[in-house]
């Protein structure tokens, strides 16, 4: 499944740069897991980024970090179309 960063803000300290995610890329789920560290929120494991060990506890990215591609895509015509809108001067 295809899905979009719309959140990389916070990035932990223990993840490199080179291992962070970027918002408005679009990246494929590998694995769904719990997070235990998180108190069971859903995580995301990605085939674009293979977290090294050093990085533990952080194995996977929280999902609230991202959005479906094709929901992602359709809110984004949907603002630019309602965007247009309001700078359509009469």
């Amino acid at each position: 499944m295809k899905i979009v960063c719309i959140n990389d803000s916070d990035k932990p300290s223990r993840i490199p740069e080179e291992y962070w995610i970027t918002k408005g890329e679009t990246y494929t789920i590998k694995k769904i897991i719990r997070l235990s560290m998180q108190q069971g929120k859903i995580g995301f494991v990605l085939e674009e980024i293979d977290l090294p060990e050093d990085c533990f506890p952080y194995t996977a990215f929280s999902a609230e970090r991202f959005a479906p591609e094709d929901l992602y895509n359709e809110t984004r015509k949907y603002d630019k179309i309602k965007m247009d809108e309001e700078l359509t001067i009469e």
